[in-house]
Formats: structure tokens, sequence, C-alpha cells
């Protein structure tokens, strides 16, 4: 927190402070032996005087929290049998994880000021983001190229300076088991951050000498595809066979876009800009027909001298976006987990009235598809034969709303084959409602 001091030499001070909060989320149907993952972003802050040494702050904090449960059952992969079985099988995409793992990088680096910014009395606010650049993934590591963006603000020569750097770094995140130019994720998050002030060659304070800490939080997957027996019957003989239902989360793309979003920010009067802050919030997140819609808001803070009155203020505004994004092979059965990375902010001043601000923004969107699945568990083929005698040579079926070509054929003990031929289906996996399909009884005279 900056505020405005009754001292003439530095009239501008700051001050940290941290609070614990607890709080506890209502979920349904978890338990201990999930994995939790929770997230909290301060939207808020509100503040009251009591007295010249004391201020009460209130912060309005969004929480969101995702529990994942992971369970291993057993599955037939294949069923091998005798004359007439027939099996439906299909194929799961999803994400193997090879390894993941936490690692630390220590970016270091000087800024000597330049030009005619003044001598440095006292830093009053440090700043530090870190973004990933570039990254590969090569045998058992992760190679992260990244950006440290560190924004300070100084009181020096009687007045507010700024002074914003870029420090580049590169970073080795070992994972044993990870496989050349498999998938990665990262995450990059700056924990710690210090500084020094010295002297120049001239003995004036006009170096800053940073060091910051960042945590590099890495995984590496590969998107595979695993075939799963989801039904068998015999037209032979009948069979006990044991499903179950179960819940999939099918992992169907990953989708990584930047993108810059634009917008003007309108005041009283900007004379100088001092620091600006931002964070990008998502509002929603839907997908209609082939297109990714993301609606959300950029919302931001200055620190500014108010032009005329010559006053430092802060004002908060937001910038509205939607962005779409088209892709191959998507439709509305699959749901997007989206994850906004704000890379820099930059800005220009129009006028004293008004700034143009860009905000570059990485979107993270993981398309995944939940579905149920009725799986094999077991298969116990019997000597009990399928009696076809009392069906009658012809049957007409009606097709009816969410039928396929698989249930209509177990139903009637005959194959998916037959049917194709007799009707001379085209598209067999799409039957329209009111359809008639002739079944046509197959009699096995062999002895």
């Amino acid at each position: 927190m900056s505020y405005r001091t009754k001292e003439e030499n530095i009239p501008i001070e700051t001050v940290e402070t941290t609070s614990d909060f607890r709080e506890e989320i209502e979920m349904y149907d978890i338990d201990e032996e999930m994995m939790g993952k929770v997230s909290a972003r301060i939207e808020h802050i509100e503040y009251d005087e009591v007295d010249e040494r004391k201020i009460v702050l209130e912060a309005l904090i969004n929480i969101e929290a995702r529990v994942e449960n992971t369970k291993t059952i057993e599955i037939v992969k294949d069923i091998k049998g005798g004359e007439g079985l027939e099996v439906l099988k299909e194929k799961i995409r999803y994400n193997c994880l090879l390894g993941s793992s936490d690692s630390y990088a220590v970016v270091r680096d000087a800024f000597e000021l330049r030009g005619t910014l003044p001598d440095i009395e006292e830093v009053l606010k440090l700043d530090l983001t870190s973004y990933e650049v570039e990254s590969k993934v090569v045998e058992d590591r992760i190679i992260v190229s990244g950006i440290v963006e560190a924004s300070f603000v100084y009181y020096g020569g009687g007045k507010l300076n700024s002074l914003k750097r870029e420090v580049a770094f590169n970073h080795f995140v070992d994972i044993e088991g990870a496989k050349k130019d498999s998938n990665c994720q990262l995450k990059l998050e700056v924990v710690n951050g210090e500084y020094e002030i010295k002297e120049d060659l001239e003995g004036k304070l006009r170096v800053l000498d940073l060091e910051a800490k960042v945590k590099v939080a890495g995984k590496v997957y590969e998107q595979k595809q695993k075939e799963i027996v989801l039904d068998a019957y015999s037209t032979k003989k009948k069979i006990n066979i044991q499903n179950e239902e179960i819940e999939v989360i099918e992992n169907v793309k990953d989708i990584h876009q930047k993108e810059t979003i634009k917008g003007k920010l309108k005041g009283m009067g900007f004379g100088e800009i001092y620091h600006i802050e931002g964070n990008p919030i998502l509002i929603d997140s839907k997908i209609i027909e082939d297109k990714i819609i993301l609606e959300g808001l950029i919302s931001l803070k200055l620190l500014y001298l108010e032009t005329g009155v010559k006053e430092i203020k802060t004002i908060k505004e937001e910038i509205p976006f939607k962005t779409y994004i088209e892709s191959e092979g998507i439709d509305e059965t699959m749901s997007p987990l989206v994850e906004l990375i704000l890379e820099d902010i930059n800005y220009k001043i129009i006028d004293e009235q008004s700034i143009e601000v860009e905000a570059n923004i990485d979107n993270f969107i993981f398309l995944n598809r939940q579905r149920k699945v009725n799986i094999v568990l077991d298969l116990e083929e019997t000597d009990e034969l399928v009696d076809k005698s009392k069906r009658p040579s012809i049957t007409v079926y009606i097709v009816q709303k969410g039928d396929s070509l698989w249930d209509i054929a177990r139903r009637y003990n005959t194959t998916v084959e037959e049917i194709v031929l007799s009707n001379n289906i085209v598209s067999p996996d799409h039957l329209m409602p009111g359809e008639k399909i002739i079944i046509e009884k197959i009699v096995d005279n062999s002895f």
C-alpha cells in the first residue's frame, strides 16, 4: 500500500502486510482420498482510516476449487470366442502423465538509470511477474525460456518516478520419464523478490540490483488412445456379461493461443503514469459449433499524476473482451477448461484525458468430454443356444430416438453387417427416428 505522508523530504511511503484467512467450501460427494486444487484471487480491497497510524482493510477474495477423483478398475481389454461372437469396442483419448516436478530459478540482474531519470532516494514499490516465452521437452527434462518483468516506482528528485525492465532467463526442470517432444504444461510464479540500491561509477545511487526467485511447476504428458470393450453378445449362444457404468473425462485437444486485448481508459487528466497492473478474469467459456467463445475482462489499477492539481491518484478500470477461437474437430459436447495468463501490459498516453492500453494474454484451453460409458468387467459363455425358431422370417423395426445399429442387432440376435447389407445403409452411424429397418432371420442349418 502506498500513502501520502506529512513529511516533506519523502511525501510518499509504502507499507506491506499479510493476513491469514480460513474458508470452507462445501462440495457434495467428495472425500479425503480425492485430489483438490484451489486458487485464490483478490478482486477488491476497501479501507477505513481509524487514525493517523491505523487503517482497517477489507478484501473480497475470489476462491475457485476443483476436486478430482482417480479410480482404477480392471476392465476387459479384448474378447476372443467362437463363432457368432460380436464385440463392440471404442477408443478413448486421454492424457497419460509421464511426470511432474517443481523447480526454482534464481534470476539476477542490475539496472542502471539512464538519461534524465533522477537518482534513487527510496524505492516505494516493486512489482514482479514472470511468464513463459518458449519451452521444449527433451529426455527427462523441460527446457524453459522465460521473462521476469520488473516494475519499480521510486522517489527521487522531489517526485515519483517509474522504471520497467524485462530480464530473460533459461531454466531446466528435471522430470524423470519425460520423453522428447512430449506435451508439457508450465506455471511460472515469482515467490520472492529482493533488491539493493547501489552506486554507479560516479558514486550516485543509480543502480538497482535485483534478485527474483521464480517457481517453475511443470508436468509432461502424452495424449494416447486406449481401446476398451463396451459390450458383447453372441448370435449362437447365450452369454453372461457383467457391466459397470463409469464416468470418463476424455481429453480431446489442448489449444494455446496468444492475443492482444486493447482498450481506452478515461480519467481526470493523465500527466504521468507511474505504475499499471492488471489481472485477467474469465467470466464465461462455451463452444458453439466449431468455435470456442471466451468472455472476460482485464481488471486494471493505475497509479498516476493528475495534471493541473499535481496530485498522485489511483483508478481502477475494466476492459471487457470477447474472443473467438476456431479449431477443427470440436463440438458442443466438449467442455473447455481455460487458464488465462497475463504476460505484460503496455500503454500510451493519447492526451490528458485518455490512455490506450494493450494487454498481452496467453490462452491455455484444455478441451475435455465427460461421458458415461458402460464397460465390460467380465464375460462368460454358456452352452445354452439362442432360440430363433419362433421369430418371423422378416421383422420391420421402426427406429426410435437414441437407437444405434448395435442396439438393434443385439436385440434381434443378428449383426450390424447383416442389417447394413439387408437395408443398403450408407451411413451406419446416423439413424433417423421413424426410419424403417428390415431384419431378416438367418437360420443356421449346420450340424
